[in-house]
């Protein structure tokens, strides 16, 4: 296992493999773009697979956390009841319909060869960021309450996360941009920051007070604090709310997990 963990993470990674009946299996990737990233194991595998660049960067330690609340959330429900969402080619052909207006405006901007490039890219951050997110909420809740060894990294980390969502924040990227793809990213990112600020202890918000995000983050994140659920089930089921507030429910589809290819999943 990676050298230097601390206690807390270790322990979260004995309950992953407790939960899911898999191993944990760590490989050292040093061109990862992440501090780490974890694999799931599929039904014919043995253990999970942990990517790390193997770094002394002290916020592996809420990466991998994080990571493993992921999984963890999603093993614990019934077999039944664990969903994922996933892209495919219908998914993503509405993506384009919906965005049309700006791919001829961007075309002009980017050029046709960038933009092709761009547009799976676009479209890939903000299904993440919709279907990460949610649990996300729930995730960090989860580690601020029962490890509170963890919570200067985890406010490091949080930290960090908002400095490179708000370093976005502005109109010469958001005209570079499709509006819907920006604008829904921000008003995710004003939710999320909303709800973390009691757990960082700091103004997470500050960026965005000004901006048109408020109000429909605000309301993303007023779904979040009336969802009872803290469980695998009531992420899917808050995830849904936020697509459908955003209009964004035609960009993804539910599948059972064990209708899809784990690798295929984020």
């Amino acid at each position: 296992m990676i050298q230097g963990l601390l206690d807390p993470v270790r322990e979260i990674l004995d309950t992953l493999c407790a939960v899911s009946g898999k191993g944990v299996q760590a490989v050292l990737r040093p061109d990862l773009k992440s501090l780490a990233r974890l694999r799931m194991a599929g039904p014919d595998t043995q253990a999970h697979v942990l990517f790390h660049r193997g770094d002394d960067n002290p916020v592996v330690n809420h990466v991998i956390a994080n990571e493993c609340g992921h999984l963890i959330r999603l093993f614990a429900a019934p077999p039944e009841r664990r969903r994922v969402a996933v892209a495919n080619e219908r998914t993503r052909s509405l993506y384009q319909r919906e965005i049309r207006e700006d791919i001829q405006r961007l075309s002009l901007i980017h050029g046709i060869g960038t933009l092709g490039e761009f547009l799976p890219l676009w479209y890939e951050s903000v299904v993440f960021q919709l279907t990460r997110m949610p649990p996300d909420i729930g995730i960090e809740r989860w580690l601020h309450r029962e490890y509170p060894g963890l919570r200067e990294i985890q406010r490091m980390a949080l930290v960090e996360q908002q400095a490179k969502a708000a370093a976005v924040l502005s109109r010469g990227i958001r005209r570079m941009t499709p509006r819907k793809v920006y604008d829904v990213s921000q008003a995710m990112n004003y939710a999320f920051f909303r709800i973390m600020e009691p757990l960082a202890g700091v103004n997470l918000t500050a960026p965005y007070e000004r901006s048109l995000y408020v109000l429909q983050g605000e309301e993303l994140a007023g779904r979040s604090d009336r969802n009872l659920r803290d469980d695998h089930e009531g992420d899917v089921e808050l995830t849904r709310q936020w697509a459908e507030f955003l209009a964004l429910s035609g960009w993804i589809e539910w599948r059972r997990l064990d209708e899809v290819e784990t690798g295929t999943l984020h």
